[in-house]
């Protein structure tokens, strides 16, 4: 199972999960509730997969290493527009902006291979009431063509006309940048998310 970061994973047998005890209590919690995970960037070996837990709070992220074999489904962030997820959501949270603004970026992005992922993705997946009024949108963008500044300042100010922030990530593999540090950096570097770590490279188009 091909297994990228921003992939919600569902977890079968949560209380059998090796590192069950030693998470905190509000992991656990959250987990029994819901028992989605999203894969974080970092070596996947020996059969075992570094996933994020995350919790109501903004502070309440814990990582954690699971076991291939304790993965009963997945979502990707692209599986979520494919099947245009927020058109589902309970009519009492498709009034926060990061729903309201999915409907009008869509058109925008429909030349790109998109999708969700952030709070917005979690809540699609797992049902949990996750997004805030003021949470930004987190869109996960693979084969991204190279673009000059001009270009990815120009696509980021179409998208950000609707009332939420959003922070647009172009990955491929395991790596991935942010458009708008590119579009707006003074310097002669960008940073690179890594399997390995952050790393600042001169073109974040050259693998």
């Amino acid at each position: 199972m091909e297994l990228l970061p921003h992939d919600l994973i569902k977890l079968g047998a949560i209380k059998n999960l090796k590192e069950f005890e030693r998470l905190a209590q509000w992991a656990k919690l959250s987990l029994v509730r819901a028992p989605w995970v999203v894969v974080r960037r970092g070596y996947q070996s020996a059969g075992m997969v570094p996933v994020g837990i995350r919790g109501n709070l903004r502070n309440e992220r814990q990582s954690a290493m699971v076991s291939e074999q304790a993965i009963v489904g997945k979502v990707s962030p692209f599986d979520l527009v494919l099947n245009k997820m927020w058109l589902s959501v309970n009519s009492s949270r498709k009034t926060l902006p990061v729903f309201q603004a999915l409907d009008a970026i869509a058109p925008i992005m429909r030349d790109f291979s998109w999708g969700i992922g952030g709070s917005c993705g979690y809540e699609l997946v797992s049902g949990v009431p996750m997004a805030k009024v003021s949470s930004d949108l987190d869109i996960i963008v693979q084969n991204f063509p190279k673009v000059s500044v001009n270009e990815a300042q120009k696509l980021l100010s179409e998208l950000n006309q609707y009332g939420v922030h959003i922070d647009l990530q172009v990955v491929e593999g395991q790596n991935g940048f942010s458009l708008e540090e590119y579009a707006h950096n003074r310097s002669q570097t960008i940073l690179m998310k890594t399997e390995k770590g952050p790393q600042l490279v001169p073109d974040p188009w050259e693998r």
